[in-house]
C-alpha cells in the first residue's frame, strides 16, 4: 500500500494558517523558491523572494512555492511516522521540501532519484503514478528525469508508451502520506489550499536496524542537501547531484531495460546488451577526467561489475542488487576492481 496514514497534530492543522507565519520575524528574510505558474514546464526558475512576499502575493498570482521547509517551521512539523527511525534521520536523509499554493497546480510527467515519503498538511492532491519497471514507456528526457508530455492532453501519436503503462491513483487529503519509491514515474495535482511536505531520503546498500529516533520534530534533523536559503538571502545549497548523476543513469538504464520489465531483473547475458552506448561514454568520459586519460572499459571488465553487483551470484541483477548503486563512488570503485582484475592485471601480477 503506498499510501499512509498520520496523526493529525494540532500544531500543523491549526496554526498552518497564512497569520500563522507572517507572526514569524524570519518570514520577512527567510528566501523561498518558487514557480511563475501551476502548470509546471521546468522552463527555468525565478529570484527567490521572502516567505512573508509569497503569502501575501500567492492567492492572487499564479505562484507556486517550492522550497525547502524553512527552518523557522521545522519544529511545528512533527516527524512522520514511518521515518521515526535512528538511522534514517541521522544517515540517510536528504531534504524536506515544502508545497505551497492556492491549488490548482500541475506538475510535470517525472520520477525521482530519491526515495520519497510525500505528506499532506492541508487541501487535496492526486497523484498518478507508475512502477519504474515501466520507465521506458514514459518518454522521460536523458536530462532532467521528466517527461515534455502535456498533462492535460496527452498526444499518443507523439508519445505511445503511456497507452501501455499501468497507471495508479492516489487521492489523499490532509494527514495523508503517499510513499514514492525511487524512479517510480507520477505526477500531481492539488486543490484548495495546498501544503505539502516530502521528504526525500537515500536507499542503503544493505539491511539495517531500526531502533525509535525519539525526536519529536525535524528541527534537530540534518539534510544531506538542506535546500534551505539563508537569512541573509544568500542560497545555501549543497550539490551533490553531481556525484550521483552517473550511478543514477545506470539505475535507470538498468530499470528501464527490456529484461526489467519482462522477466523482472537484467542477466549477465543481456548485461552488455543492455548498457547504452551513450551511458558507456559518459563514464568514459569521466574516468578520463579524473585519470587525465582515455579509460574505455572491454566487455569483460563490464561483466566484472556485473558480478560485483551480482551479490547472490545467481548471474541475474534484481531489483534490490541495482538499488544498491546509489553513488557514483561506488560505480568508479567497482569499475576499479574491475580493471585491477582484468587478465593483463593478472599477466603482470605472475611476472612479478
Amino acid at each position: 500500500d503506498l499510501v499512509v496514514e498520520v496523526p493529525e497534530s494540532s500544531g500543523i492543522n491549526a496554526e498552518y494558517g497564512d497569520e500563522y507565519f507572517l507572526s514569524f520575524e524570519e518570514s520577512k528574510e527567510w528566501m523561498v523558491q518558487y514557480e511563475l505558474g501551476k502548470k509546471e514546464t521546468r522552463e527555468g526558475g525565478q529570484e527567490p523572494i521572502s516567505f512573508a512576499e509569497y503569502i501575501k502575493r500567492y492567492n492572487d498570482e499564479d505562484l507556486y512555492c517550492v522550497t525547502g521547509l524553512p527552518k523557522f517551521l521545522r519544529g511545528d512539523m512533527p516527524i512522520f511516522g514511518p521515518l521515526n527511525c535512528k538511522f534514517v534521520l541521522t544517515k540517510l536523509m536528504d531534504d524536506l521540501v515544502m508545497w505551497f499554493s492556492s491549488g490548482g497546480t500541475k506538475s510535470v510527467w517525472h520520477y525521482d532519484d530519491y526515495e520519497n515519503l510525500n505528506c499532506l498538511i492541508k487541501g487535496k492532491k492526486e497523484l498518478i503514478l507508475a512502477n519504474r519497471s515501466e520507465m521506458e514507456l514514459g518518454h522521460f528526457q536523458r536530462e532532467g528525469s521528466f517527461s515534455k508530455v502535456d498533462v492535460d492532453s496527452v498526444d499518443l501519436n507523439k508519445y505511445p508508451g503511456f497507452s501501455e503503462i499501468t497507471f495508479y491513483n492516489a487521492t489523499i487529503e490532509a494527514g495523508d502520506c503517499v510513499y514514492i519509491p525511487t524512479f517510480w514515474g507520477h505526477v500531481v495535482r492539488s486543490w484548495g489550499r495546498n501544503i505539502a511536505i516530502n521528504a526525500w531520503w537515500e536507499i542503503y546498500k544493505s539491511p539495517f536496524e531500526c531502533t525509535p529516533a525519539h525526536l519529536s520534530d525535524w528541527s534537530a534533523v540534518s539534510m544531506t542537501t538542506d535546500s534551505d536559503i539563508g537569512k541573509a538571502g544568500e542560497e545555501v545549497m549543497k550539490d551533490t547531484e553531481g556525484a550521483r548523476e552517473l550511478s543514477g543513469n545506470f539505475r535507470l538504464v538498468m530499470w528501464s531495460s527490456l529484461p526489467m520489465r519482462t522477466e523482472g531483473h537484467v542477466s549477465r547475458a543481456s548485461f552488455l546488451d543492455v548498457l547504452q552506448p551513450e551511458l558507456k561514454d559518459e563514464i568514459s568520459d569521466f574516468l578520463e577526467s579524473v585519470n587525465g586519460k582515455p579509460e574505455d572499459l572491454a566487455d569483460e571488465e563490464w561483466l566484472r561489475v556485473f558480478d560485483q553487483l551480482d551479490a547472490n551470484k545467481d548471474e541475474h541483477l534484481d531489483p534490490r542488487e541495482i538499488d544498491l548503486l546509489s553513488s557514483d563512488e561506488t560505480l568508479i570503485f567497482l569499475i576499479q576492481q574491475a580493471k585491477i582484475e582484468s587478465p593483463s592485471s593478472d599477466t603482470e601480477k605472475a611476472e612479478l
